[in-house]
C-alpha cells in the first residue's frame, strides 16, 4: 500500500531531506543521464579498437579508458615503438572528444531549454525540503536552483573566489545541496579540491567542453561500477566523502525519488540505514507493478536497521515537474 506525496509531507517531521536518483531527470522528460548513455551517444562504434578497450576493461568510464590509453602510450614509448605510442596518445584524444560530443548530444544546452512552468513547479517542490542529495550527474538540479530555489538552497561553492572560471567548495560555506556521485560541472583541482565550473562564455555546457578539451580534465563522476568501486572512489575525494557524511547526518525524515535501489548503490543505502534517519519515504513508480520489488530490495537493509520506518509513496503524486 502506498500513500500520496502530500500525505507523506504532512506525516514527515518539520525538517526534511530528499535524495534524487535518475528518475528525477526522466520525470522532466529526458532519457536520464549516465555514463552508459554517454557511451551510446559518443559516436565510438562497436567493434572498433577504442570501443573494444571499454569492453576489455568492463567499464563505461571515459576517464578510466583515457588513462589506460595514456599508460599504453608511455609503455610503447619505453619499448621504442613510437608509432604505436603516437596512436595511443591520439586515441586518448579521440575518447576525450567523444565525451564532449556525447554531452552535447544528451544534455540541454541552457536552463531555458526547460519549460518555465516545469522550472517553477520544481522550485516549489524543492522548497519543501531543507536538504537535497542527488546521485545524478546532469545539470537539471543546478539550473533549477539558479532559476529560483537559491533563496533556500545553495551548493557550498559561493564563498570561494572565482579563479579562471572555477569556484572551490568550502565546508564552512552554507550548503544544502550535495552531489553524492559528482556532477557534470564539478572538477578536481591539483590538491583533490572540488571546483565548480561557472559560466564564462555563452553556456555552461560549452565551458565544460572547453575544460575537457583544453585543460584535459574530465568532470568529477562516480561512474557506473560495483558499489565497492563507487565507495572507494567516494572515499578518495574529500568533497564526495563530505557529501556522504552529510547524508549520514541528514534530518530524521528522508524522501527518495527516482531511484530503484540497484545493486551498484549498496553504499548509499548502507549510509541511510546507519544514519539518524527515522522515517524513509520511498517514492515508487507505478506501485501496482513495482511496489513488491522495491520492498524486496529494501528488505535486507531494513532487517539490519528495523528502527527505520519505511513508508511507500506513489511517485506519480509527487509532481516534481508539474503543479
Amino acid at each position: 500500500m502506498t500513500i500520496t506525496f502530500e500525505q507523506a509531507v504532512q506525516a514527515a517531521g518539520p525538517r526534511k531531506a530528499i535524495l534524487f536518483g535518475n528518475g528525477f531527470s526522466i520525470a522532466q522528460g529526458g532519457a536520464g543521464f549516465s555514463y552508459s548513455t554517454l557511451l551510446e551517444k559518443s559516436g565510438l562504434q562497436s567493434g572498433t579498437p577504442i570501443r573494444n578497450v571499454f569492453e576489455v576493461l568492463n567499464t563505461v568510464d571515459f576517464e578510466e579508458v583515457m588513462h589506460a590509453l595514456e599508460h599504453a602510450a608511455q609503455i610503447e614509448s619505453a619499448y621504442g615503438d613510437n608509432e604505436r605510442s603516437t596512436r595511443f596518445h591520439a586515441d586518448s584524444a579521440v575518447v576525450r572528444d567523444a565525451l564532449i560530443n556525447a554531452i552535447h548530444q544528451v544534455h540541454p544546452g541552457i536552463r531555458f531549454d526547460i519549460p518555465e512552468a516545469q522550472r517553477n513547479a520544481c522550485v516549489n517542490f524543492l522548497n519543501q525540503f531543507d536538504t537535497i542529495f542527488t546521485l545524478n550527474y546532469d545539470l537539471l538540479l543546478y539550473w533549477v536552483i539558479l532559476h529560483g530555489a537559491s533563496k533556500k538552497h545553495s551548493d557550498g561553492f559561493g564563498l570561494g573566489d572565482e579563479v579562471n572560471g572555477f569556484r572551490t567548495f568550502r565546508t564552512d560555506a552554507n550548503c544544502t545541496t550535495y552531489y553524492l556521485h559528482g556532477a557534470l560541472h564539478l572538477f578536481l583541482g591539483p590538491q583533490l579540491e572540488t571546483r565548480k565550473r561557472v559560466v564564462t562564455t555563452d553556456t555552461i555546457i560549452n565551458d565544460i567542453a572547453a575544460t575537457i578539451r583544453e585543460l584535459k580534465r574530465l568532470p568529477l563522476f562516480v561512474a557506473e561500477g560495483s558499489s565497492i568501486q563507487k565507495k572507494a572512489k567516494i572515499n578518495s575525494v574529500p568533497y564526495l566523502r563530505h557529501c556522504c557524511e552529510s547524508l549520514e547526518a541528514a534530518p530524521a525524515s528522508l524522501f527518495v525519488f527516482g531511484h530503484a535501489v540497484g545493486n551498484n548503490d549498496h553504499h548509499i543505502y548502507d549510509v541511510i540505514f546507519n544514519s539518524a534517519i527515522k522515517d524513509l519515504f520511498f517514492c515508487v513508480n507505478q506501485p501496482a507493478q513495482n511496489l513488491q520489488k522495491m520492498k524486496e530490495r529494501l528488505a535486507p537493509y531494513h532487517e539490519r536497521s528495523p528502527d527505520v520506518k519505511i513508508i511507500y509513496v506513489d511517485a506519480a503524486t509527487a509532481k516534481v515537474w508539474n503543479s
